[in-house]
């Protein structure tokens, strides 16, 4: 397991980056399961994701009204199993199901742990 990816929450992806010293997108997309658009950025050695979620039915547009911010850390596994051992193993709570993940070129899971912090977990087949 390592990680894949810190992800935030932003209001406005463009105004974001254009207050950022990084640019390196590696992949821009609009997510139709989150409804957000979404972005890869390439941080010398480091993956970083930007969410905006586009409206109230987005799975991250409460956070957003709360000021949005850092949301989730991503863990790469192996498979399905091995996320759902390691949410079992660890006590997190599953949050939502198996899901596509277009932006990653897999499938994730999220969970919340014992912190309260979400937890995405991807992996590709």
């Amino acid at each position: 397991m390592r990680i894949d990816h810190i992800g935030f929450v932003v209001k406005d992806i463009d105004r974001y980056l254009s207050n950022m010293p990084i640019k390196d997108i590696k992949k821009r997309i609009y997510d139709e399961n989150q409804r957000a658009n979404l972005v890869l950025l390439d941080a010398q050695g480091a993956t970083i994701e930007l969410i905006e979620p586009q409206d109230s039915d987005s799975l991250t547009w409460n956070f957003l009204q709360k000021g949005g911010g850092w949301h989730h850390i991503c863990y790469e596994v192996s498979s399905e199993d091995e996320a759902l051992d390691i949410i079992k193993s660890y006590k997190m709570l599953k949050v939502t199901d198996s899901m596509d993940a277009p932006l990653l070129d897999g499938r994730v899971v999220f969970a919340r742990d014992r912190n309260r912090d979400i937890v995405e977990f991807v992996w590709r087949e």
